[in-house]
């Protein structure tokens, strides 16, 4: 199944890219999709974006428009997803 990878402007200009794709197995979690693309950041040049082999925690992750949050990466994944990672953003 192919996931795709989406990195916000300040992701991209830290990791060299904006867009990647992976595959996974069916039946796969967004954990497993997390983990595939640290694998493949850890080789390239997104390697800022993992921190002692995982994700860093102040990355954001957004599946197909909807948050989610460290505990909810046991949801199942059915392949066609865009994983959208981004940096908080402050203002005001």
């Amino acid at each position: 199944m192919n996931i795709r990878f989406e990195m916000t402007s300040r992701l991209a200009e830290l990791t060299g890219f904006r867009n990647e794709s992976i595959e996974i197995e069916a039946g796969q979690t967004l954990r497993d999709a997390l983990v595939g693309l640290e694998r493949k950041l850890m080789r390239g040049p997104g390697a800022c974006l993992v921190e002692d082999g995982r994700l860093h925690p102040s990355v954001l992750v957004v599946v197909n428009e909807r948050a989610c949050v460290r505990g909810e990466a046991s949801v199942p994944l059915r392949g066609g997803e865009t994983i959208r990672l981004m940096l908080p953003v402050a203002g005001g």
